[in-house]
This record gives C-alpha cells, structure tokens and sequence, in this order.
C-alpha cells in the first residue's frame, strides 16, 4: 500500500485518501483483465499437463494478490465512510463488490480448471507402474499445484517475518526519534542555564570591580586625611615652637608662652626658668 504522511489538513488527509483507494481499484481493475485472458489461455489452449500445472499455479497466485488488495481496499473503504460521506462510500463499496465478484468467479475457475486437469492426469496414467517421488516429471498436476502452494506460503511466511522486522525497526527508530527530540530539548536547557550563569558571572564581576574601585578612592581619601592631620599638627607644632622665627619691627623675636605645655621644652622656657630660678636663690640669699 502506499503511505501518506500524518500532518496536513483534513482536505489533504481527503486527498491522500482517495489517492489510496483509486490506485488499489486501478491494481484490481488490472490483474482482474490479466485472470481473465490467462484463463481463456487455459481453457482454450490445448498444453502440457506439466505446463498447465504452473499456468494455474501461476493464476492462482495472482487471485490471492487480488484478496490481499481487495482487503487493502476494504480498509480504505472504512476511511472514505469517515472522510467523504455516504455518497462516496456507496459508489466506492459498488465497485468493491463487483471486484468481489471477480475474483470469486476466477477462484471457481481456477479450481475446475484444476480438477478438469487432474482427472486428465488419471485417465492418462491409469493402469501406469509406480511413479518416482523424486522424479517431478512424474507428479500429477494437483502435485505440482500443492508444491507450488507450499514454496508460496514459505514465501508469504518469510514475507510476514520481514514485515514484522520493519514495523520493529520503525519502532525503534520512532523511539530513537523522540530521545532525540528530549535530548535536543534538554541541551536547550542547559545552554540557556550557561548563559544564565554567564550574565550573573559578567555581574558580579562589575561589582567586584565597583568595589574595588570604591576601595582605592577610600584609601586615597584616607590618606589624604592623614596627610591633612600630619599637616596642621606640623603647624600647630612650628607656631608653638616659633620655627618659622617671625620676626617685630625692633628686629626682637616675639615672646613665647611658657605656661604652654608643648612649650615646656624650648631653649627659651628652659633659659627663662634657670633665670627664675636663679633670681629665687640671689633674692633667698640677700634677705638671708
């Protein structure tokens, strides 16, 4: 039978549809005239029972491709039921039963045609000695005709073994398909969690570099602010110890005050107090 694809819309599903069934009336419609001129053949003809024995056998095989067809079709008669209506399916279901009608006629046939030749057979070889098994020669035609039968049906059951290691392999390649399909999915997934993580790295690296940046103009400030200290502390210590000697207008230096106590360790308070000091003891040393 020939296959269609699932998707498309009901129209095409219509379409494809009755592209099926109009190609398998075409193929009954076919071997249906190919029995009728290989049975006149057979009738009318005048051949060798060996010969004759294979032309049937061959008819034969022929009228079971016609039922196999003819079950094809039935299925597809169903879908045009579904898909097309009544109208459709009356017109269709006709010409099925006249297709029915053909191949039962062909079967009736075939098989007179078959005891027609072996009853041949046995007015032929009657009163005949034994015949060799061995020797095809020497079968009759319904021998012939049952061998040829039995090689069939090996055929057809080896047939039906290769069709059930296709539908497994289509099977497992639909499985394979939809792993697949999750795999892709879950690659997706993961990517979209890299880049995710990527951005949130790109992130935090600005903030980090933010605080880093903050962290150099803190310590600049803060140097700064020691340098700032160290200065005014430098100048409170230079105004105190008059370091930078500013001189009056009589050219004498401005007085310092002792009673400072960074100013207890000059040279001028220290002089100043010996002189103090001095002057107590002449002044003890004078009342004495």
């Amino acid at each position: 039978r020939v296959s269609h694809g699932l998707g498309g819309s009901g129209k095409g599903r219509g379409d494809a549809m009755s592209e099926e069934i109009q190609y398998l009336h075409d193929e009954l419609e076919g071997i249906t005239k190919e029995l009728e001129k290989s049975i006149k053949e057979l009738g009318k003809k005048k051949m060798k029972p060996d010969a004759k024995a294979e032309k049937i056998a061959a008819v034969q095989d022929r009228i079971q491709r016609a039922k196999d067809i003819y079950s094809n079709f039935r299925v597809e008669l169903r879908d045009v039921l579904k898909e097309k209506g009544r109208i459709a399916y009356t017109e269709w279901e006709e010409k099925g039963h006249a297709h029915h009608k053909s191949i039962n006629k062909f079967t009736k046939d075939v098989e007179t045609l078959q005891q027609k030749l072996e009853d041949e057979e046995e007015k032929a070889k009657a009163g005949g000695g034994p015949k060799d098994k061995k020797d095809v020669n020497t079968w009759k035609g319904s021998e012939i005709i049952a061998e040829a039968k039995k090689v069939q049906d090996q055929s057809g059951a080896s047939l039906a073994r290769t069709q059930k290691i296709v539908e497994s392999c289509e099977t497992i390649g639909t499985e394979t398909n939809i792993a697949l399909r999750n795999q892709t999915e879950q690659m997706k997934n993961t990517n979209a969690d890299i880049v995710g993580v990527d951005m949130r790295l790109n992130r935090a690296d600005k903030v980090i570099r933010d605080i880093a940046r903050r962290l150099a103009t803190d310590k600049l400030i803060l140097c700064l602010v020691i340098i700032l200290i160290v200065a005014i502390v430098g100048v409170i210590v230079a105004s105190s110890t008059n370091a930078f000697g500013s001189g009056s207008e009589g050219g004498e230096d401005d007085p310092i005050d002792c009673s400072l106590d960074i100013t207890q360790t000059t040279r001028e308070c220290r002089a100043k107090r010996e002189a103090e000091a001095q002057a107590r003891a002449e002044a003890a040393g004078v009342s004495v």
